[in-house]
């Protein structure tokens, strides 16, 4: 079918918009973390791509009304599934900021129309489509006030990509396919790779390699420190009935053993050496030396309690099992769809626990991600003791970004 400017008016018109999701994955957590909304249009039983949708939509001076229809449709699907994946990532077309007043109140109305709240909605951002930066950064700062995470989308290589970064100073980096292809046998693509994962630590966002389409793509990135997944080796876009198949979760499984094997192999860990977090861990380790088992977690309660910058803290033994509860600090906000971890969770791929279980660094400090106890943005800290009987348990805390 020839897609021309009267279909896509027609489409626009009848609102004939469907959405497919695509998943985004934790290799630690083996699960889902959120979901990108993918709209497509529909005529005649017939599929439109984005890419034609938007094109014409910008040629007749429709792209926000289109722009708002796909994020309507967005939520419309996600809700109905939300209990699938805390965290729904939408598309904005950024092409609309020229021409429209930041902080209308659409976008956030939206939302609470559909009872969810902006901490579960990310908004992706493409920067390279607007004419103003001062535009970019009032919609930018607007949306974060409210709660928003604020994601940019298809980063890659140049100057222009760090000044983006610089600019949106954004929660997440989207590694766009062009980096992350070939990754394993490419030095320059590791490289750029390599340099955005520093720039997203020194910033405090969370990572996303796009586009991973074999494991070994998938090893190599988590190697050198990315936080999560989205491709077609996982999963391809779907509607919610195709979605979280036992292909995906087998898949999840098999990338954690290998990255295992290759953690022993090539014990590549990234460490910011800050002091302040060594004392942190130190002091807890000291109050929990000579503890016996039974009071493990009433020291976590009195250290967690006493210091308002620590989320949570758990103890893990030496085969990777938690042996504590994860004692919350009360202070600690938690987002619907997330919750501490309990006891006898297994923990033995996590960074945390084989950084000082194979002696790589002791102390580990991780990078920020988002919690899976509360959904907030968190760097993990772990070291060690010895319990009476000489056996060693890992101690970790996670610290809350201030």
């Amino acid at each position: 079918m020839k897609i021309t400017p009267e279909i896509v008016q027609e489409v626009i018109n009848k609102k004939d918009i469907f959405v497919e999701f695509q998943p985004i994955y934790s290799i630690n957590t083996k699960k889902v973390i959120g979901l990108e909304a993918l709209a497509r249009g529909d005529y005649q039983g017939e599929i439109v791509s984005p890419y034609f949708l938007f094109n014409y939509a910008k040629q007749s001076g429709n792209v926000l009304e289109l722009d708002r229809i796909c994020r309507e449709k967005s939520m419309d699907a996600f809700v109905a599934e939300r209990k699938t994946a805390p965290a729904l990532f939408v598309n904005f077309e950024t092409s609309v900021l020229n021409d429209t007043t930041v902080g209308d109140g659409e976008l956030l109305g939206m939302v609470e129309r559909y009872n969810l709240s902006p901490e579960s909605v990310v908004i992706e951002l493409n920067s390279s489509d607007v004419k103003n930066n001062y535009d970019l950064m009032m919609f930018v700062n607007h949306y974060r006030s409210k709660g928003f995470l604020i994601a940019l989308d298809n980063v890659s290589a140049g100057e222009d990509t760090m000044n983006r970064i610089k600019l949106v100073n954004p929660d997440i980096i989207k590694i766009d396919r062009f980096v992350v292809s070939n990754i394993e046998s490419n030095t320059y693509n590791q490289e750029v790779f390599k340099s955005i994962i520093n720039t997203a630590k020194q910033i405090g966002a969370m990572t996303i390699a796009q586009g991973v389409e074999n494991v070994d793509e998938v090893i190599t990135c988590m190697l050198m420190g990315v936080d999560y997944f989205q491709g077609y080796y996982f999963s391809r876009p779907e509607q919610f009935n195709f979605l979280f198949t036992n292909e995906a979760r087998l898949k999840l499984e098999d990338a954690a053993q290998r990255l295992n094997l290759s953690i022993k192999k090539n014990p590549t860990v990234v460490n910011v050496r800050i002091e302040s977090y060594k004392r942190a861990i130190y002091d807890l380790v000291s109050a929990l030396t000579g503890t016996t088992s039974e009071d493990y977690e009433k020291v976590l309660r009195s250290y967690v309690y006493e210091h308002k910058e620590i989320e949570c803290a758990f103890l893990i033994d030496e085969k990777g099992f938690q042996i504590t509860e994860t004692i919350m600090n009360p202070d600690t906000e938690i987002i619907p769809g997330f919750k501490p971890e309990l006891k006898g969770v297994n923990h033995d791929i996590k960074n945390y626990f084989y950084a000082v279980k194979e002696q790589i660094e002791d102390p580990f400090i991780s990078g920020w991600y988002i919690s899976a106890a509360t959904g907030k943005n968190c760097k993990t800290i772990s070291s060690h003791i010895y319990d009476s009987e000489g056996k060693m348990i890992v101690v970790c805390m996670d610290l809350k970004k201030r």
